[in-house]
């Protein structure tokens, strides 16, 4: 599976290499919360942008990892407590049945 990933994120990585090169001469206008800055080349915008992603995307999945973490220890607990449960069910000693105990019990007048 990660190498799977590992190419995913070359082929990625490679188009936008490639992208920026063929772009390199090309220049840009950006407005950031009312600021506009003029003459920005692309491959510098394209280049912020992804580090802006690959930000994003790490504060998300430490999130993620933390709650996924959280609910593992539950998990683990709680298995461990059905794993006792289930050790005291086990040493529970047998009530003796009687053949007599098995018969439909007669009914008295």
């Amino acid at each position: 599976m990660w190498i799977i990933r590992s190419a995913i994120i070359l082929v990625i990585f490679l188009i936008l290499l490639g992208f920026s090169f063929e772009n390199n001469y090309q220049l840009t206008t950006v407005n950031i919360f009312g600021k506009q800055y003029d003459a920005v080349p692309l491959m510098i915008v394209i280049f912020v942008s992804f580090a802006a992603g690959v930000i994003f995307w790490f504060v998300v999945s430490v999130f993620q990892y933390f709650r996924i973490s959280g609910q593992m220890q539950d998990y683990k607990r709680k298995n461990k407590q059905l794993l006792e449960e289930i050790k005291a069910l086990r040493n529970l000693p047998f009530d003796e049945v009687t053949p007599q105990d098995m018969l439909p019990s007669a009914k008295k007048d």
